[in-house]
């Protein structure tokens, strides 16, 4: 038998590793040729300023980007949907290669063309120095761009405060303005790049060339300034003046109020002061003159006098000041230094319903209350025209009060002063009024009440807004008079004295009181004729009251 060669272990494998060797080599030998084709063309997907010159070499590039060249125009997309466009052909725009698409090839890694054929990468380049232009002829068509005219151009507006708005109740913020102003200095060398880049469109917008606001309606402080000042304009302050109603209003408010980056407010208190001294003015009355409607039917001007309503405004103002700043709404009552009856209703009636009337031509007085006539009686006025005319406030009413002048003391029991030392009180040494007594017997100034007369206006009247009107009316002299008894002249001290007598004891509390009161009947009593003397019935209760008024003060070392 022939004998067999022996098998050779391995063989098959290393045909394998032959075959896969072989094809490894051939492989690398196409992505060497591959890539050394790359290192004279550009790869795919390679553009140069937005030209695509993918496979191609450096002098198809340059036509290509010459091709491209000739209609080339850079498009500004203005605000308000305008747009402006600058052609090559305007600014003689040529190509200046200049070995810059060689140098972009050599610095292309050309072994990556695998990549780029599966596109799975881009190369886009950008050539900042290939193109030139006329730069005289590009400055001309820049500055005649719509856009690059600043006069025609709408300049931006903060975003700011709406004054007053009634319907809303209060301030609204006012959007800003973006308008169109370019700012110069950011356009035109974003222009110039993009020509020489060979940009299609500029974006003014996106790359921020408008002049902006510099408050917008975001602001933060103008937000906070907003909210505060509707806060204050929220508030509701009213004054009811009579039959009038007087609002401080938002509109005002916002002329008054200002605030601080903060929102702090500061309130202008000249204005405030302002709004008061017209309210004064509007509303005052005091030493206004009155047209008066008198009781025989005749209407008269009274001038003079300080009745009426006065206003202390530089008070009023800073109330009202400090009730703004507070916020705090509400109906307010203004600081008065003096009221009268009645409010709204001007000077001729702010005396209301209740008040006095006296005729000194008549000697005669009228007492009206709640508009209807309460009572009437003569009177004894000033000798030579003492008494001043004119509509006058009662400054208080006091009872038993002793009038002290030159040459006189005299204790009445209802005293009701207007005028300065002139009032309203009676007068028990006088028997008869009325008539032309005050012409030789009249008083120092003072209007002399029969004691009933002088008892029933004191306790019938408000000496804080009660009037007492004083006038001479021609043609109502008359002769007659009236008298008072002795039992009316002497009832004032028995009064006093049964009022003495119920008291009771003395003490701490009532001392001074009851010593004023039994000093003044004493001296009462003193001025009272005989005849009037006699009518005082209870007398003795002053001797009583005065020994209690004597042991008090022994006891207590007085």
């Amino acid at each position: 038998m022939p004998t067999q060669a022996p098998r050779r272990i391995g063989s098959p494998l290393l045909v394998v590793l032959s075959i896969l060797l072989g094809l490894l080599l051939i492989a690398f030998g196409l992505f060497a040729g591959v890539s050394k084709r790359y290192q004279s063309m550009f790869l795919p997907g390679s553009t140069v300023n937005g030209v695509d010159v993918s496979g191609m070499t450096v002098s198809q590039a340059e036509r290509a980007l010459e091709d491209s060249q000739g209609d080339y125009a850079l498009t500004l997309i203005e605000r308000d949907s305008v747009t402006e466009t600058i052609t090559g052909e305007e600014i003689d725009l040529t190509l200046t290669f200049n070995g810059k698409l060689e140098e972009l090839l050599n610095e292309q890694n050309h072994w990556a063309w695998p990549l780029a054929v599966l596109g799975s990468r881009s190369y886009p380049m950008t050539v900042e120095t290939m193109f030139s232009y006329d730069t005289a002829k590009l400055t001309e068509v820049i500055t005649n761009l719509h856009c690059m005219n600043s006069a025609a151009s709408t300049p931006p507006r903060d975003a700011y405060l709406s004054g007053f708005n009634a319907e809303a109740g209060g301030v609204e913020v006012v959007p800003e303005v973006l308008g169109n102003l370019v700012d110069q200095s950011i356009l035109l060398p974003a222009i110039q790049n993009a020509i020489a880049t060979m940009q299609p469109e500029l974006d003014l917008e996106a790359l921020g060339c408008y002049v902006a606001p510099s408050v917008t309606s975001d602001d933060p402080g103008l937000q906070a300034q907003a909210a505060q000042l509707n806060e204050y304009l929220g508030i509701r302050i009213t004054y009811e003046m009579g039959p009038d109603t007087i609002e401080v209003t938002g509109q005002q408010l916002v002329d008054w109020l200002s605030f601080d980056d903060e929102g702090n407010a500061t309130l202008d208190e000249t204005k405030v002061a302002a709004f008061v001294r017209t309210l004064g003015h509007d509303y005052n009355t005091i030493y206004a003159n009155r047209t008066f409607t008198t009781s025989y039917g005749q209407e008269i001007t009274v001038e003079g006098g300080d009745y009426g309503w006065w206003m202390d405004e530089p008070a009023e103002a800073e109330a009202l000041a400090e009730m703004i700043l507070n916020k705090e709404s509400g109906v307010r009552e203004p600081v008065w230094r003096q009221q009268a009856a009645a409010l709204g209703v001007g000077a001729a009636r702010d005396y209301g319903d209740t008040y006095i009337e006296v005729n000194l031509t008549a000697q005669h007085l009228y007492f009206y209350k709640d508009g209807q006539l309460f009572l009437e009686s003569d009177v004894v006025s000033g000798k030579n025209d003492g008494t001043p005319t004119g509509t006058y406030s009662f400054t208080y009413k006091e009872r038993y009060a002793t009038l002290n002048g030159e040459n006189y003391s005299s204790p009445v029991s209802w005293w009701m002063p207007f005028s300065g030392n002139v009032g309203l009180h009676d007068a028990s040494w006088r028997t008869n009024f009325g008539g032309t007594l005050y012409k030789s017997g009249g008083s120092h100034g003072c209007i002399n009440l029969p004691i009933k007369t002088a008892k029933a206006i004191y306790e019938n009247i408000d000496a804080s807004t009660a009037a007492v009107i004083v006038y001479k009316l021609d043609g109502t002299e008359r002769s007659d008079t009236s008298s008072q008894s002795y039992e009316d002249i002497a009832s004032a001290i028995v009064n006093a004295l049964d009022e003495i007598s119920e008291e009771g004891d003395i003490t701490s509390s009532n001392y001074q009181r009851m010593k004023k009161r039994i000093k003044w009947v004493q001296a009462a009593y003193s001025h009272l004729s005989g005849a009037a003397q006699a009518k005082v019935t209870n007398y003795d209760k002053l001797s009583d009251a005065v020994s209690a008024l004597n042991s008090y003060e022994r006891k207590n070392g007085l």
